[in-house]
């Protein structure tokens, strides 16, 4: 496969995993601020928000202030914002339009009809409270382009870059969701385990459909700091966890070393990551602290990243 190819299929996964998981931030976001929990109200939710997302400096240039309506604006529709919702499915489908050939007629279809839909909300006056709708509007669309994907595609070194795609994408926003969890939204590390702190989390297992499958996992009553650290990071059966995105992540480049019969140092960083997450427990990363933790993995994750894409869209690595 061409290098051009392989990295637009990459990055059309990655714009559309990254769009839904805007819009399950934006939920987050919605669904704390419905009651206040700081002395500074809804705005520290808020802020939160664009902190997570990486983007707080570039709303503020534009805006000055915290103000729900306008964070809501900006990460869903404002074309101003590279990585609003708008400008994702925007590039996912510019990326796969140059590469028509590597996906069925029905990916393009899906992704193309995704495209003008959104196109037409955005020319709709903004309305806030419709806010819940768009979200849902945005995952169903998001699953449904996947699962075209999955349903359609050929499974060979293309579908290795596309859910490479995805789970570079998923594991770095569950590792920055944890991360603002506790060290934004949380008034204090005093809070931890008081009934602020798991009402919280609930909110947020529930934005990202992992609700039911935690209480699965772990029972109805047992939203702990260790149980959440435990499924968010090392639960290699929740889809979400850090360490099951690492498996995908790691499986998918073997598939590739078989494909082109060359080993390289991005497989041996991969392998090296998820057989470090395999042997840690909870209560290592907690005395470790969280917070280091999760910044040393998202380090990892993009230093990988960096290796995948020398090696196969850059061709300077072996």
């Amino acid at each position: 496969m061409l290098s051009r190819t392989a990295e637009n299929l990459y990055w059309s996964a990655r714009y559309i995993e990254r769009a839904d998981s805007i819009a399950r931030i934006l939920e987050v976001g919605y669904r704390i601020s419905l009651i206040p929990n700081t002395q500074k109200g809804y705005s520290n939710e808020w802020e939160a928000i664009l902190q997570s997302s990486g983007i707080k400096e570039e709303y503020l240039s534009k805006y000055k202030e915290i103000k729900k309506e306008k964070i809501e604006y900006f990460l869903l529709l404002d074309e101003n914002n590279t990585s609003s919702i708008i400008n994702c499915f925007s590039k996912a489908r510019e990326n796969i339009k140059s590469v028509r050939t590597a996906v069925t007629l029905e990916v393009w279809n899906t992704i193309n009809s995704c495209f003008h839909e959104i196109e037409v909300i955005k020319k709709q006056k903004y309305i806030s409270k419709r806010l819940p709708e768009h979200i849902d509007w945005v995952k169903k669309q998001v699953n449904l382009i996947k699962g075209t994907i999955f349903n359609t595609q050929l499974v060979n070194d293309g579908y290795d870059f596309i859910i490479l795609g995805i789970f570079f994408e998923r594991a770095d926003f569950t590792a920055r969701l944890i991360n603002v969890k506790y060290f934004i939204l949380l008034p204090s590390t005093n809070y931890i385990g008081k009934e602020i702190d798991n009402f919280q989390w609930s909110l947020m297992l529930r934005s990202i459909s992992s609700f039911r499958a935690f209480k699965w996992a772990y029972g109805n009553n047992n939203i702990t700091y260790l149980t959440i650290i435990d499924f968010l990071i090392l639960n290699i059966i929740s889809p979400r966890s850090l360490i099951y995105s690492v498996k995908k992540i790691n499986e998918h480049l073997k598939n590739l070393k078989k494909y082109y019969k060359q080993k390289s140092i991005v497989e041996s960083r991969s392998n090296e990551l998820y057989l470090k997450l395999k042997k840690l427990k909870a209560d290592e990363i907690s005395e470790y602290g969280l917070h280091e933790f999760v910044k040393i993995f998202i380090k990892d994750l993009s230093n990988i990243n960096n290796n995948l894409e020398k090696k196969y869209f850059l061709g300077l690595s072996k």
